[in-house]
Order: structure tokens, then sequence, then C-alpha cells
């Protein structure tokens, strides 16, 4: 399904998605309630999304549209496109919110393909110029302004531990764990997963954990 506010890129992307003979475009929306409706009745498999510009100044963005999506047809993958790495922040809402990838529209059309085709398979797929914009963002901000202890919570984060799991390591309450990351969230400026894996990859903590993480990593 293609859900797309502006009816020319609408028609085209269905066209380049229809020119692979194992991909067919079963329905298509211009908005968060359209994309709901044929979401609901149709389960595709793939819901690509145009850039959030698309949408004009309503309020149909793409993270309201991927909230409808999977609100009507949770089994149904998401592919966000961004229309240049200043969407970086509606992506990383999108993601998220849920969904499974993005890609650019200066990407290639065999790369465009592919990346439908990954998402539909269950893999998740962003575009490399928009992680490159992530990884710059977080290399920015500054290390220095956490703790040690929440050096090592961040840490406990990026490498996919749960609240209770940190705490069990660092003798404190999963509540407390998670007060101290929406608080570390706040200080570097992020609001997701993604965006935290990002700057412990430009900060060093997977190669050089902290903490408790550097003494797992060194057993």
């Amino acid at each position: 399904m293609v859900v797309y506010g502006m009816g020319v890129a609408r028609a085209g992307t269905k066209l380049l998605i229809e020119s692979d003979p194992g991909l067919e475009v079963i329905a298509e929306a211009i908005d968060a309630e359209e994309a709901a409706r044929r979401a609901s009745g149709h389960h595709p498999d793939v819901v690509v999304i145009g850039p959030n510009r698309s949408f004009g100044a309503n309020l149909h963005t793409q993270l309201a549209i991927v909230k409808a999506v999977r609100g009507s047809s949770p089994q149904s993958k998401t592919l966000l496109m961004s229309l240049t790495v200043d969407d970086v922040d509606a992506i990383t809402e999108g993601l998220a919110a849920g969904a499974d990838g993005s890609i650019a529209l200066g990407s290639s059309s065999e790369a465009f393909l592919g990346a439908i085709k990954l998402v539909a398979e269950g893999h998740g797929q962003i575009s490399g110029d928009v992680v490159k914009e992530i990884i710059d963002r977080a290399a920015a901000k500054n290390r220095s302004a956490l703790s040690d202890k929440d050096l090592e919570i961040l840490c406990g984060v990026a490498h996919g531990y749960t609240s209770g799991e940190i705490g069990q390591q660092l003798n404190m309450s999963a509540r407390t764990i998670e007060g101290h990351r929406l608080e570390i969230y706040h200080e570097l400026g992020i609001s997701s997963r993604s965006e935290l894996v990002a700057w412990a990859v430009a900060h060093d903590l997977f190669t050089a954990p902290v903490g408790y993480y550097a003494e797992a990593k060194g057993s």
C-alpha cells in the first residue's frame, strides 16, 4: 500500500513498485484516516509512507500514519520515505512509534525496491544518509554532561538490557533505572532508543563499554 498526499508522486511511486514483478500495490491512501481504512480492509504486507512534508500543514504526519496503520493492521510493516536528511526528526519519531524502516527519495530504484522487500521479510532498513545524520547529531552531544552512573545505565540500555536487568547489576530498582533513563534522554536531547544507540556508537560505548559492561565484555 502507498500513502502519499501528492497525487502525481503517489502514482509514480506505485508505478515504480509495480515495475518489480514480485511487488503489487493493493491500495492507496492520502492521509492517516484513509490509510487506517485501507489497511484494515487490505492488510498489506508493507505500507510505504511518503515524506513528512508531502502531507502539508495538516496533522497527518508520518508519525500519525504509522500509528493509524499499526492500530488498523498490526501485522503490516511500514517504510518511511524521507525527502532530505532534514526529515531525520520525523523519521526518528516514526521509528520510535514502530515504523520498520526508512528510505531516502534520492536512493536508486533498486535500493528503494530492495528496502520494501527487506521490510516485508522483517528486516529493519534505514537509509545510510539518515544513519549518518543521526550519528553526527549524537556525536555533538557532550558525554561529559553525564555521570559515571548515567553512563553505566546508558550503556546497558544501548546494549538492549531491560531496566530490571540493569538495576540488578547496579543494585537499583527498575523504577529508579527508568527514571534515570528518562533524565539521560532529556540531558542528551534524544527521544528514542535508536537515537541512544547512535549516541553510544558515536561515543565508543559499544567498542569501549563502561562499568559493569566493560567487565562483562572482558570476561
